[in-house]
């Protein structure tokens, strides 16, 4: 007995040293891990995913979408093998923080940009067809009245403001771009009644085209839009933020039941890129 009660003090220290070195194993691991998610750039569509899931699940009860009890299916990279989005849809909620001075509402956004490629989204790449370019869903709530309309008629520069905030004091603001520098000037080219999405037949479509502020531009700081679309590429040699012409198109209606103004948009470089994004993102979109 007395044997075996020495035997078992002896084997004591070598467990607790072996459970010790296999926790000090996790923890290297587990560290290891944390650095390469927070630093490398291999690793920066991981994280501009998990950071803007994270963002998302905080502004979901705040947001309008919430608000007014509307779920909506939007379709994403996820859903299509080989397509050039993002995986994930993001949801971003500037609520009262929007471009209409005055005006007593709030507004939230469903949005998605093109995947990572070597470190950084084809957002910032102007070989792709991803290039400077968006899509997804506003929901606008007015305290009163229908948003984009003006005693009965469509407001179309109320409606194209929202756009063009989006892109300059969401985006370009993001990445650092100069106030003095930002621009965004459109011209409509067709004003028609859309085509019957989500079961409903009251859709407007606008399309127009755009010039505006491409996101390319040379690192010289660490900024929070680095963190969704990775930095920019360090060969690039041409001015910050060059304006580039692109084309948009909206999908509005009013949704008399919620009291909220739903608008789709895209943004992309050809007609050809709006009509497919269309037709394979927007135009499925469930409303639940």
């Amino acid at each position: 007995m007395g044997n075996n009660i020495k035997n078992h003090i002896e084997k004591r220290p070598k467990a607790i040293k072996k459970k010790f070195l296999v926790g000090s194993l996790i923890i290297s691991i587990i560290a290891f891990m944390f650095a390469f998610l927070l630093f490398s750039a291999s690793a920066a569509g991981l994280r501009s995913d998990l950071a803007l899931q994270v963002q998302g699940q905080s502004f979901r009860k705040e947001s309008v979408f919430n608000q007014v009890g509307l779920e909506l299916d939007v379709p994403s990279g996820r859903d299509y093998s080989g397509s050039g989005w993002c995986k994930n849809m993001k949801l971003y909620h500037p609520g009262e923080v929007f471009p209409h001075d005055g005006v007593n509402g709030e507004m939230s956004i469903l949005y998605n940009f093109g995947r990572f490629e070597h470190g950084r989204s084809t957002f910032y790449d102007p070989e792709s067809d991803y290039f400077n370019a968006h899509y997804g869903v506003y929901a606008i709530k007015l305290g009163q009245g229908a948003f984009g309309w003006e005693n009965g008629e469509l407001d179309v520069d109320a409606i194209v403001k929202v756009v063009s905030f989006d892109q300059l004091d969401l985006v370009m603001e993001s990445l650092g771009c100069p106030i003095s520098q930002r621009h965004f000037d459109y011209q409509i080219t067709e004003i028609k009644e859309g085509p019957e999405m989500a079961g409903f037949s009251d859709w407007i479509q606008i399309d127009a085209m755009i010039e505006t502020n491409a996101p390319l531009h040379h690192q010289t700081e660490n900024l929070i839009g680095y963190l969704q679309y990775g930095t920019p590429p360090k060969d690039y040699n041409g001015e910050n933020f060059p304006v580039v012409s692109t084309m948009g198109r909206l999908y509005l209606r009013y949704d008399e039941t919620r009291n909220v103004t739903v608008i789709y948009f895209v943004i992309e470089k050809t007609q050809a890129l709006i009509d497919q994004t269309s037709k394979d993102y927007l135009m499925p979109i469930q409303w639940n």
